[in-house]
């Protein structure tokens, strides 16, 4: 009887019944019996990402990070003929300038041709430590996760901090605001120090790091580029061009000026804004982009 009625409620399914399946149903995948576990979960990682680039809702940091990172463990198998038979895409996905043209279709192929070698990759190993002693020492933030677990974390979780605001909002910011986060971050004892900062990121600008975690705010960007793009009656291939430029600054928070010279830049023209814009264009487009950067760098880093 019971199977019965619940056969009789999904064949009217009401409007509510309908919501919930969509939000909670739609997404997932029927596993095939015959799969392994760890390649299912591949899929999900891949489907994810394919979801944030889709609608652009979340940061796709963490999901380049969790795929180039079983990549590199991938590589160190080579001596696997499956794996080697995907070196040249392991290797791709280790550099910028794969993850600078990412897009659904290229993950899509990314999932095909790993799902099936996750299973070659070695299994963590959890040793069971049974003790007969009770702990006092209070488990600390730094003691839980690494520092660059640490620093990342603390900076998503302070986007209204003052400084990281307008970090993001590409507001021009003081020496003295960069010290403010100085204090902050490099503390000694919550987050880490400036040498932990320097051992994981080198010599990269305070500010400008903040922004690749961060990245720039849409209206901001769009905002830097509005006047640009009102008084230069621009073609289509221009306009996308910029758009191209203000996408990459909304997720990096930054720009190098040499990935002009990368994908996806060069998709409209092989020699990217020097084929698409006339000189004085070039250079205005280049003071928009130095512009951006050093609001990111700080009045010290400017001078």
């Amino acid at each position: 009887m019971f199977p019965q009625l619940q056969r009789l409620r999904w064949a009217n399914l009401s409007k509510s019944n309908l919501l919930e399946v969509t939000a909670h149903l739609s997404m997932l995948i029927v596993p095939n019996k015959a799969d392994d576990e760890l390649a299912r979960r591949f899929d999900i990682l891949i489907l994810k990402y394919q979801l944030a680039l889709l609608t652009t809702t979340y940061r796709t940091d963490q999901y380049i990070k969790k795929i180039s990172t079983t990549a590199q463990a991938l590589l160190k198998k080579q001596n696997i003929p499956a794996i080697a038979l995907q070196v040249l895409l392991l290797n791709e996905l280790q550099s910028t300038t794969f993850w600078a043209a990412v897009n659904v279709n290229r993950l899509e192929h990314v999932r095909v041709s790993l799902r099936d070698l996750i299973k070659y990759l070695d299994k963590e190993k959890q040793v069971n430590v049974i003790t007969t002693f009770e702990d006092d020492l209070v488990p600390t933030y730094t003691n839980l996760q690494s520092y660059k677990d640490r620093v990342e974390a603390y900076i998503r979780n302070h986007k209204d901090h003052l400084v990281i605001h307008k970090l993001k909002t590409n507001k021009p910011i003081t020496e003295t605001e960069l010290n403010v986060l100085e204090e902050i971050l490099f503390d000694g004892k919550t987050i880490g120090t400036q040498q932990d900062y320097i051992e994981h990121y080198g010599d990269k600008p305070l500010g400008e790091f903040i922004r690749s975690i961060v990245g720039l705010d849409i209206g901001a960007a769009q905002e830097a580029f509005a006047d640009f793009i009102q008084a230069g009656n621009l073609r289509a291939d221009q306009l996308t061009f910029i758009n191209s430029i203000i996408s990459y600054l909304t997720t990096n928070g930054t720009i190098d000026k040499k990935m002009l010279f990368e994908p996806p830049f060069t998709n409209l023209h092989d020699q990217s804004l020097f084929g698409i814009f006339d000189d004085i264009a070039v250079t205005q487009v280049i003071k928009l982009i130095d512009t951006v950067n050093h609001n990111a760098w700080g009045i010290s880093a400017v001078a």
